[in-house]
């Protein structure tokens, strides 16, 4: 997930970029009904259904039905609909760490948290970019970031290792999880490869070591090296909160 809140600079040509999108249901002069919330979902579908590499207002608009020009009327720019992307995949996860357990466990509601993310991946494996490489840069997602620092702090940690184990475990997470998209994608290529069996016979000849150790790299152990990982951070994150002393009562 993104690292922290955006803090761009803004010029004269950009100064709206941050400004937040009309979340109008009037209809543009075109007659085609258009919403910010219409045109964000369909983003995310095109972005879905084709990659970020493809993704356009141009592309967007013909989706739409609508002049490219009109998707500004509601976002200033594409990068405020991308942010808007984000915001409505962040969305997904809120009822994850809304709170702790029944029992306070804060650590399982991490926990949780980290899984949905990656499950997420999974849902949505060519927009999940956005999420490991944007800035968080909107309403909504400074309400996720507040609510899951709000957490730590009710578990016992101060606000520096808060943003420390913050920064290591989200990175970890989106590491693992465009590491794993990644190794999905190779699968499929090689699987439709003309010669899938020729060329990893030669590279098990030349690399025995390598093809030893890549036959639990593969996709299939992912879940299991995802699970070690993260059961390694949390636990330092619940050993720092257990050391910090704790305010004497009156």
């Amino acid at each position: 997930m993104a690292a922290a809140v955006s803090k761009r600079k803004k010029t004269s040509k950009d100064a709206g970029d941050r400004a937040p999108a009309r979340r109008s249901t009037k209809r543009s002069a075109g007659g085609t009904g258009l919403t910010a919330e219409r045109i964000r979902d369909e983003a995310l579908k095109l972005i879905d259904a084709e990659g970020l590499d493809s993704f356009s207002t141009r592309r967007l608009g013909a989706a739409l039905g609508c002049e490219a020009m009109a998707i500004y009327w509601y976002y200033p720019s594409k990068d405020a609909l991308l942010d808007a992307v984000v915001e409505a995949l962040i969305a997904r996860l809120t009822g994850e760490i809304v709170q702790p357990s029944p029992a306070g466990d804060w650590i399982d509601a991490f926990r949780k948290l980290a899984h949905g993310y990656r499950q997420l991946a999974h849902r949505h494996p060519k927009a999940f970019p956005l999420l490991a490489t944007r800035r968080f840069a909107t309403e909504g997602t400074w309400r996720f970031l507040d609510g899951l620092f709000e957490l730590a702090h009710q578990g016992g940690l101060d606000d520096r290792t808060t943003a420390r184990f913050y920064r290591v475990v989200s990175s970890y997470c989106s590491g693992v999880a465009l590491n794993e998209l990644a190794g999905l994608r190779d699968a499929e290529l090689a699987r439709t490869s003309e010669h899938p069996a020729e060329g990893a016979a030669a590279v098990r000849e030349a690399f025995p070591r390598l093809a030893a150790v890549s036959a639990w790299l593969e996709p299939s152990p992912f879940a299991d090296v995802f699970e070690i990982g993260l059961e390694m951070l949390l636990e330092t994150v619940e050993r720092c909160a257990q050391a910090r002393p704790r305010p004497k009562r009156p």
